[in-house]
């Protein structure tokens, strides 16, 4: 293949396999229901299976993105999705709870080699454009994720919920034929091997330190909209509005990251932070300081839109802070992330029993207006010249 044709297919091979990470994440999501009728389980029990794949994930991460410089990543990148379709197959096979449990650990784990050299793959084949790639990359992963939910409705509709994870290992299957007909991605040999000395100094970067402050609150504050929006909705209003609030707001990540896809080659990264956090900070004000109704699913969509393009370019501006360890960077980034992500749900459910689930939300307001004041330091910091144009 020309090398214009060898990188474009890699582009087509990792946002398919993101794009199917997002509907299995999603999937499982919606599956939970259905799991505590076939398993007969309780709900702390299946309150397990997100911290289960967060530690799967996470393991790979650490283990494989520390060394994206001193690994074969064509050979690493095609055993994730192979991993990854055989543990979906496993799982629709699953007798019973605890090893449907530990298959999902398997399957993060196996997600996880994949994504911990995607982004610094990406990176390094397009050099010019990390920002609007990487964007690009989150919204496949939204597409996905919303049409998971969608997926089980149709097939639990008329199949059993296992025939699901058949369908989703089935997607797996030309990606990994496409990787398998496809030579080494260019770039990928400038990634520096990286010891625990280059810790030190890769965090000492203000655009290393910044990204890593900002997305313990871009964790947090998605994974309270993932886990307590609906409670909210549930709480607050009736009728159809309560099934749809989720839905919308995911929704939002798919136009809301092209557009920042396009953003992020013109502006500066904290710049566009900066607008950006400030005004989720009001939207998110108006949304749960009494609106309801149009007014409130209006306002949710607009905060899904303007969250949606925190991570990606606040990886975005990590990576450019130091490239040649764009593997590193991408494992410190999810790490942070997943600080935010794991803890924040859990504080919120505890304000949510000692008053209310309406008023415990109300700590988005606050997380989106520490967001944008981390992003007003920075732009008027060392980190305000970091521009997204070459």
């Amino acid at each position: 293949m020309e090398e214009i044709d060898n990188r474009t297919y890699w582009v087509i091979a990792i946002f398919l396999f993101v794009g199917i990470t997002g509907a299995t994440i999603q999937a499982r999501g919606a599956l939970v229901p259905t799991f505590e009728t076939f398993f007969g389980v309780s709900k702390s029990q299946l309150g397990l299976l997100t911290p289960v794949g967060t530690v799967g994930y996470l393991v790979a991460m650490l283990t494989l993105g520390s060394a994206s410089g001193r690994v074969d990543v064509r050979r690493f990148l095609l055993a994730g999705v192979a991993l990854t379709g055989v543990s979906l197959l496993a799982l629709g096979a699953a007798p019973g709870f605890l090893v449907l449990l530990g298959l999902v650990g398997m399957r993060s784990l196996a997600s996880g080699v994949f994504r911990a050299l995607d982004r610094p793959t990406l990176s390094h084949l397009y050099p010019e454009s990390r920002a609007r790639m990487i964007n690009l990359q989150e919204m496949t992963w939204a597409i996905g994720a919303t049409a998971g939910p969608l997926l089980v409705t149709a097939i639990v509709s008329q199949y059993s919920w296992r025939a699901t994870y058949l369908v989703l290992a089935a997607l797996t299957v030309p990606v990994f034929v496409l990787i398998w007909r496809l030579d080494a991605p260019t770039g990928t040999t400038n990634e520096r091997s990286f010891g625990l000395s280059d810790l030190r100094p890769l965090l000492a970067k203000p655009g290393i330190y910044g990204m890593v402050v900002a997305l313990v609150f871009v964790g947090s504050i998605e994974s309270i909209y993932f886990t307590w929006l609906p409670s909210y909705a549930d709480a607050t209003f009736s009728g159809w509005i309560t099934g749809v609030v989720l839905s919308i707001y995911l929704a939002a990540y798919v136009p809301g990251r092209w557009l920042f896809s396009r953003l992020s080659d013109r502006f500066s990264f904290t710049r566009l932070l900066v607008v950006t956090t400030v005004l989720l900070t009001g939207l998110t004000y108006l949304a749960f300081s009494g609106a309801n109704g149009y007014v409130l699913l209006g306002s949710i969509f607009g905060v899904g839109l303007l969250v949606s393009g925190l991570f990606p370019t606040l990886i975005s501006m990590g990576i450019e802070a130091m490239p040649s360890f764009s593997g590193p960077v991408n494992v410190v980034a999810n790490v942070a992330t997943q600080i935010g992500f794991s803890t924040a749900p859990v504080i919120v459910g505890v304000l949510a029993d000692a008053t209310s689930i309406e008023t415990a939300i109300l700590v988005q307001i606050g997380l989106a207006g520490l967001l944008a004041l981390v992003m007003v330091v920075l732009e008027l910091g060392p980190t305000g010249t970091a521009s997204a144009v070459s």
